[in-house]
């Protein structure tokens, strides 16, 4: 038997499951061959005694007996507590599900204490077909990144069995939860509101759950509410609908029928509006206590024929008529003890949810949560065409006292009119505005067809790249759509790392909102601050101040210098300043900005520490390092919090105090890698490899290492930063352009000298840079400055001449812009010294460099000896007292130089020659 029977066997195994023990021996009697009616009896006979309505066609039973079958091999052990997979070793079983079991794991390498879940494939039946399941399912979850929903932390295969760990969540499921606390209905539709915006997040990344009901929501202990399992979760493709079905053919159906959409059921095209019937379930179940089509006392056919073919009865005539049965009734959410607030408009947001046509639902998860936002607020829903009376009533309750007093005046009942008839309006706006949007995205994934595409499935950028095109024509003559498109856009692309494609539209966005709207609308400063984000994420300074300033002076009168809007805007704002060395200004909104923080923050001990990064930045950029390092060095105690939220900035202090350390020499080559491999093994735990964090540490690391002369380990580095982020398609026109120039600098360094190809390589670089319009002022230069020492590399030839005479023109041209950044002047400055190729031109760049360094308030560790030995050999060179200046250079010298590098550091064979009369009068061109 192979697998073509497949169809055959399910199709049985759904019969004979249904059928009473005499029955079923009876028609297996009369089953030809005998061999299918034995196979058949080994697997029915894995059959509890009262069947679970979810073990369907694709099952734990069923696959599982059906793998046996059409295979002869042994199973493999079982797993057992103890086990290890990767740093995490097995502790309980929690549950098996279709595609394997769950156990709650600990962590055993002893980096830190945690909990996790750990997911693993069943080995018996692990076919190809559910093995790409699996492998999808851990690309679902490394995609979705929402505090309602149980993050990946790591995925792998150990001995041929693939796993996946998962947050693990601690507390009760939504039924056991809501039965146990006796919950009164608005609580539970605020739970379900929660739910139902991680499932709209979802599908934002192109993904539908497929298996929503309350067994896969848990309740933490702080009473947040965690989607779990995205293990039947499907790809999104044409019109929003599931693009996996052959992979769904190979392994079966898994769906709970109680909780399925009919399209679910009937195996037709699933999508977004599978998810939202299954959430107008649980809205159903949550507000009666009762299931819509009842539960597990009905056998499977009869669940999915009620679900096919009749209605479910009105809120109003279950809470008041019928009570749930005893399986509801200890395994539910139970009646709220207020059920009768259901009857009218939650009742009609629930038969929204619930129509039979997929296309006469609610349009997208984002409408179903509106209307139920509306219904706690005792606003009007958008789907129940209601009389004034009951207007005016909604209105009365919100606004009790005023109504009291109006009965008796004609007035106030106009008034309250008026005020409904404004809201129909304008929940009619925002729902039109709703569809709009939902159908620009419904366009946007209809495109995925690969009948479109030459048969070949595009990827999420392709789809993007295409639609964006289209703005400049499409929703002129409707602004609001239009802003919402954009705004979703930048996110995206921002979230895809896309720096280059995100700035522009940013930018139109901008330039859109404030004709269509006005620069003070809520509208156009949003967009203000979606573009500033961006460039503040490359590192841009002058840019974010032209952004930002206005906004602040704005928000500050608006809503008060010690407001929390204005806050986050003032820490944005001096980290500009710092970037561009107007320190003075920086100062002064840092200053502003601790008052607000204290007094924003009293009572959070966490976003004290999290200051310290905004400190950390300016104090760095000011020279001041031994402060910078004391100021984070304070805020460790707060680095390793039990929140989820608070991991990412924990993890960013951790990084700066690094760079700080490195910046004075503290760590040896090999810690300072350890420490980098353990910074990105952690961010790679929350994001995917390849993420901007990841690759900026080993940059920073490579950084570092070419310092202390070990120009291979930096080159390593690089080059692993560069394949992680082509791997993660990331590999941007912003960051990914600077970074490849940081590569082929550091093949320079490694080699000692350039080639023909690499200079090359540097000119077609240079193009690019000059095509990138959105790396200005500062990154722009350090770019420039890079490419630069590749053309004053020893081979560079003619070539590098001319490519350093243009990178010499592009300096001059940035040079007022960066007057009061000394430290990239005088880098700027000392190029320009090289290029003169004379001694007095390099002695004059050398003074006005080391002349920055005597400006600052403390050594600045392994720059500052270099710049003051360059100082030693331009002198020298030119015939000048020397002696003193190799003196004050040696003094800097970080005195544990020779524990940091296993070899003899360059520059010290250069302080001998010097000292010894035969260096030569250059230095050493890698410094």
């Amino acid at each position: 038997m192979d697998a073509t029977d497949w169809p055959r066997i399910s199709a049985l195994f759904d019969e004979l499951a249904e059928l009473p023990a005499a029955e079923r021996q009876a028609r297996l009697a009369e089953l030809q061959p005998p061999e299918l009616a034995a196979r058949l009896a080994r697997m029915l006979a894995s059959l509890p005694e009262d069947p679970d309505a979810t073990v369907l066609v694709g099952g734990t039973a069923f696959n599982a007996q059906l793998a046996d079958a059409l295979s002869e091999r042994p199973s493999n052990k079982r797993p057992e507590p103890g086990d290890r997979f990767g740093s995490w070793c097995l502790a309980e079983l929690l549950g098996e599900g279709g595609m394997g079991q769950v156990w709650r794991a600990e962590r055993a390498d002893g980096l830190y204490q945690g909990e996790a879940a750990i997911k693993l494939l069943r080995d018996d039946y692990a076919s190809p077909g559910l093995a790409a399941r699996f492998a999808r399912e851990r690309a679902v979850l490394g995609r979705l990144t929402h505090p309602g929903i149980a993050r990946l932390l790591d995925a792998g295969e150990q001995d041929g069995r693939a796993y996946l760990v998962l947050e693990y969540v601690a507390g009760q499921t939504l039924s056991a939860h809501a039965r146990d606390h006796a919950l009164p209905l608005a609580a539970r539709v605020k739970l379900l509101v929660e739910v139902a915006r991680a499932v709209e997040h979802a599908h934002a990344q192109l993904i539908v759950h497929r298996d929503l009901k309350p067994s896969n929501v848990m309740l933490d202990e702080s009473g947040c509410a965690k989607l779990l399992d995205f293990g039947i979760a499907g790809l999104l493709n044409d019109s929003g609908m599931q693009a996996d079905s052959q992979l769904t053919l190979i392994t079966g159906r898994r769906l709970t029928p109680a909780y399925a959409a009919p399209e679910q059921i009937t195996g037709g095209a699933i999508g977004v509006a599978a998810d939202i019937y299954s959430l107008g379930v649980m809205l159903y179940e949550l507000a009666s206590g009762q299931l819509p089509f009842g539960g597990k006392g009905r056998s499977r056919t009869e669940l999915e024929h009620a679900v096919l073919h009749t209605e479910p009865a009105r809120l109003t005539r279950t809470t008041r008529s019928t009570g749930p049965g005893p399986d509801e009734r200890e395994h539910g959410p139970g009646r709220p003890p207020d059920a009768e607030r259901a009857a009218g408009d939650l009742e009609a947001v629930a038969a929204k949810a619930l129509r039979k046509d997929p296309a006469e639902r609610y349009a997208s998860v984002g409408a179903f949560v509106d209307d139920l936002q509306r219904w706690l607020e005792q606003r009007p829903v958008s789907v129940r065409a209601e009389d004034w009376r009951h207007r005016v009533h909604l209105w009365a309750r919100r606004n009790a006292a005023v109504a009291v007093g109006g009965l008796l005046v004609f007035a106030a009942l106009s008034l309250g009119l008026a005020v409904s008839l404004w809201q129909r309006r304008e929940a009619q706006a925002a729902a039109r505005e709703s569809e709009q949007v939902t159908g620009y995205l419904a366009e946007l994934l209809g495109a995925a067809s690969p009948d479109q595409n030459g048969g070949r499935q595009p990827t999420v950028v392709e789809l993007l790249d295409r639609k964006r095109q289209e703005l400049a024509t499409r929703f002129n003559d409707q602004p609001e759509v239009k802003d919402r498109i954009f705004d979703t856009l930048v996110k995206t692309y921002f979230a895809l790392q896309r720096f280059d494609v995100a700035a522009p539209l940013a930018e139109q966005r901008l330039a859109h909102a404030r004709q269509a709207f006005g620069e003070e609308d809520p509208r156009a400063e949003d967009a203000t601050l979606s573009l500033a984000g961006i460039h503040t994420a490359v590192a841009g300074g002058q840019p974010v101040i032209d952004l930002l300033e206005p906004l602040l002076l704005r928000w500050d009168s608006r809503y008060g210098p010690q407001s929390e809007k204005s806050h986050g805007l003032r820490l944005q704002l001096l980290a500009a300043y710092g970037r561009v060395g107007r320190f003075a200004d920086a100062e002064r909104e840092l200053a502003l900005a601790r008052r607000s923080n204290d007094t924003i923050y009293a009572k959070n001990p966490f976003e004290h520490a999290r200051f310290a990064t905004y400190e950390n930045v300016l104090y760095v950029y000011e020279g001041r390092l031994r402060e910078a390092e004391r100021s984070l060095e304070a805020a460790k105690p707060f680095w390793n919090p039990q929140e989820a939220e608070r991991i990412r900035p924990a993890l960013v202090l951790e990084r700066n105090l690094s760079f700080v350390r490195w910046r004075l020499a503290r760590e040896s080559a090999a810690e300072a890698t350890a420490r980098s491999d353990d910074l990105i093994r952690r961010w790679d735990a929350i994001a995917r490899p390849g993420n901007h964090a990841s690759t900026l540490m080993r940059q920073l690391l490579a950084a570092y290492l070419q310092q202390l002369g070990e120009f291979g380990p930096a080159l390593a580095q690089l080059e692993k930063a560069q394949a992680e982020t082509e791997a993660a398609g990331a590999d941007d026109a912003v960051t990914g352009l600077l970074r490849r120039t940081l590569v082929l600098e550091a093949r320079v360094l490694g080699a000692g000298r350039a080639d023909p190809a690499t200079v090359q390589a540097a000119v077609q670089a240079l193009a690019a840079l000059d095509g990138a319009p959105l790396i200005g002022d500062v990154r722009r230069a350090e770019g420039l400055l890079t490419l630069a020492r590749i053309a004053l590399a020893p081979g560079a030839g003619e070539a590098g001449q001319m490519l350093a005479r243009n990178i010499e023109h592009r300096l001059d041209t940035l040079r007022p812009l960066l007057a009061q950044s000394r430290n990239l002047a005088t880098r700027i400055d000392l190029f320009k010294g090289r290029t003169a190729a004379t001694p007095a031109a390099w002695l004059a760049a050398t003074r006005v460099r080391v002349a920055y360094f005597d400006g600052l308030p403390e050594p600045q560790g392994l720059p500052e000896w270099t710049s003051r030995l360059q100082l030693a050999c331009a002198l020298r060179a030119t015939g000048e007292p020397w002696q003193e200046t190799l003196t004050r250079a040696e003094a800097a010298r970080p005195p544990n130089l020779a524990e940091l590098t296993p070899q003899l550091h360059p520059l010290t064979e250069v302080a001998a020659r010097l000292a010894a009369g035969t260096a030569a009068p250059d230095c050493d061109w890698r410094f």
